[in-house]
């Protein structure tokens, strides 16, 4: 067993290195920067090559779920190893897909490359909270803060490298950075000790009830957290791809649209890490339904409030977004322990996949039938309200868990 000062050492070594190779799990949102690339050389059309982002969406969940279950049956390391090779080989294979077909960048860069991120997200986050047992929002927090900040920093550097070198030669560079960042992940990732030092005292690994995925998915906490999750999502989904362009509409100059989006995006980062740090001391629950509030908030204000306040609610809605992502890992585990933790999300995370499919469904249902983007907006306060309404569901359900947990222990005192 290592000593608390050697301990202390290693968790923040897997939480910085992990942290680092997560940062790369998020160059698909990025992608709509590669699109025109892709599709001047190749002659795609705009649908052929944004299925390329929803397919790794789906897979995404899929390798997460997979990365989970091969985490606890062998070990961390295993599944940063498969996942983060799978990864690095998808986007290096991007070089070669770039024919009149899209089907090999289907494949590359939609299946390959959502499976192997998975499988390290998921693993990088829950073993970061294993070794942060008192404080597993920061710890997923600092994660899950890494994929956010990936667009700010590298799309900058992907224009100018897609601008001068072109889009192959892109690809290979940003699959060398990636192989290099899970490498360094797998040298330091791995479980801690069943009873562990943190640096500060002894902590037991794990304590409560230990849910299985089987056994979480046979209970009502899992659905009213998988709804929470896919509503809560929505309003960010269908906002995002229209955050500047509905600001122009209104009369709102181009470099203040713009601004919004990049302060947008800087508080979708800085919400990943704040709130679930808040959450360890405050509670997980009241933090998301601040969240779910303003985010319902900013949608009804997108509606009825004067243009100038467009810029405010699109800079709201993409903090309410980081604030989401960053919650849903430690709420998972609070909730359903952190033995399984990592295939546990897995399947939590389906309801990002299905607001994912879904949002661009409703918007283009509602514009193409004739309505004002407007209505969009309200579809999207009432899908907030919806989540905060399944929070409500789920608290009431876990008071109930726990008193019935204190009754029985009562029961068992008095004999």
């Amino acid at each position: 067993m290592m000593t608390g000062k050697a301990n202390s050492k290693t968790k923040y070594l897997i939480l910085i290195f992990g942290a680092f190779a997560v940062f790369f799990t998020g160059y698909p949102h990025i992608w709509s920067i590669y699109q025109p690339y892709a599709m001047e050389l190749t002659g795609w059309s705009q649908s052929q090559a944004s299925m390329c982002f929803y397919l790794y969406f789906v897979t995404f969940v899929l390798g997460n779920i997979f990365g989970g279950r091969i985490q606890d049956k062998y070990s961390p390391r295993i599944a940063v190893i498969f996942g983060g090779g799978i990864f690095t080989v998808s986007v290096l294979l991007c070089a070669l897909a770039l024919r009149p077909s899209p089907m090999m960048m289907y494949f590359t860069y939609g299946i390959l490359q959502g499976f192997g991120q998975g499988m390290i997200y998921t693993t990088i986050i829950s073993t970061a909270q294993k070794w942060f047992p008192g404080r597993t929002g920061f710890a997923s927090g600092v994660i899950v803060t890494a994929n956010g900040l990936f667009g700010f920093f590298m799309a900058p550097f992907s224009r100018a490298l897609l601008s001068g070198q072109g889009i192959k030669v892109t690809f290979l560079v940003i699959g060398a950075m990636i192989g290099i960042s899970w490498i360094f992940a797998s040298i330091f990732i791995k479980n801690p000790d069943s009873l562990h030092k943190t640096g500060e005292h002894e902590v037991h690994r794990f304590e409560g009830k230990q849910y299985s995925s089987m056994e979480m998915i046979k209970t009502k906490k899992f659905y009213f957290l998988l709804a929470t999750m896919l509503f809560g999502l929505i309003p960010y989904l269908i906002l995002s791809p229209l955050s500047q362009t509905v600001q122009m509409d209104r009369g709102i100059a181009s470099t203040v649209a713009v601004a919004a989006v990049m302060a947008g995006s800087v508080f979708n980062a800085g919400t990943r890490l704040a709130l679930p740090t808040a959450a360890d001391k405050v509670g997980r629950i009241i933090c998301l339904k601040v969240v779910l509030a303003v985010a319902a908030a900013a949608m009804v204000l997108l509606v009825i409030a004067p243009a100038a306040v467009t810029t405010v609610c699109v800079v709201l809605v993409y903090a309410c977004y980081g604030g989401i992502m960053g919650s849903f890992p430690s709420l998972t585990s609070n909730i359903f322990g952190m033995a399984h933790s990592g295939e546990n999300y897995g399947y939590v995370m389906l309801g990002i996949a299905v607001a994912t499919l879904g949002a661009p469904a409703i918007t283009n249902t509602v514009l193409g039938q004739g309505y004002d983007i407007n209505v969009v907006f309200v579809i999207g306060a009432v899908c907030a309200a919806i989540s905060f309404l399944f929070l409500l569901l789920l608290e009431r359900e876990m008071k109930r868990e726990k008193s019935e947990v204190v009754a029985m222990g009562t029961k068992s005192f008095a004999k």
